[in-house]
């Protein structure tokens, strides 16, 4: 009978832990609705920082979840400061719609190598810009669009990463980065203006 008890609680109160999580993004997903209604009808990436975890919602209903890897400095917008701007932003272009699992982007160029994929952690191996980008440009003047924090010349956006063992923790040097299967799965299903949104 303890022992049910026990199973009963715990069931409890992963229910209450889920039910929190969903009522703060539906709390953040009704805000971004109001203020940018057309970028939201493309759907929302909400990247939370502190969970090292991006939300793909459609409307209210959540899509998938994924493990990323944001800027091992923490949050800021200041150009040069190798840290992810927080706040909202959209998709503006997307870059790699045919190239192969793990191809090395340079400067948003495909260079047609393939690069060695670790799924554990790689001290000393150099990180790259893999398999598919999303850029972003931030929609919040001052805050990360326009002057020295605007998020499109600091070229930060979503891809795939060579350094996948690092996935769930702050590692890169803005960018989000992403599972290789993952991002070319996610790439065809969220179009230019896909709303992206960035907390602490």
């Amino acid at each position: 009978m303890k022992k049910q008890w026990l199973i009963f609680l715990l069931c409890g109160l992963i229910f209450s832990i889920g039910t929190v999580q969903a009522a703060d993004h539906s709390a953040v997903l009704s805000d971004l609705q109001a203020k940018y209604p057309g970028y939201y009808a493309n759907g929302v990436l909400l990247v939370d920082d502190s969970e090292q975890q991006m939300y793909w919602y459609r409307d209210t209903e959540l899509m998938r979840t994924y493990a990323i890897s944001t800027a091992a400095k923490g949050l800021g917008s200041r150009s040069g400061s190798n840290k992810t701007p927080s706040g909202a932003h959209r998709i503006s272009t997307k870059i790699g719609s045919t190239a192969k699992r793990g191809a090395v982007f340079d400067k948003l160029q495909n260079t047609g190598r393939i690069a060695k994929i670790y799924t554990a952690p790689a001290p000393g191996v150099t990180a790259l810009v893999l398999t598919r980008v999303l850029r972003l440009d931030g929609l919040e003047p001052g805050k990360n669009k326009g002057g020295n924090v605007d998020t499109f010349n600091r070229a930060i956006y979503f891809h795939g990463t060579n350094k996948e063992g690092n996935l769930g923790k702050r590692a890169s040097h803005g960018c989000i980065r992403m599972n290789n299967d993952e991002i070319m799965k996610l790439f065809p299903q969220v179009p230019v203006d896909t709303l992206v949104y960035i907390q602490p």
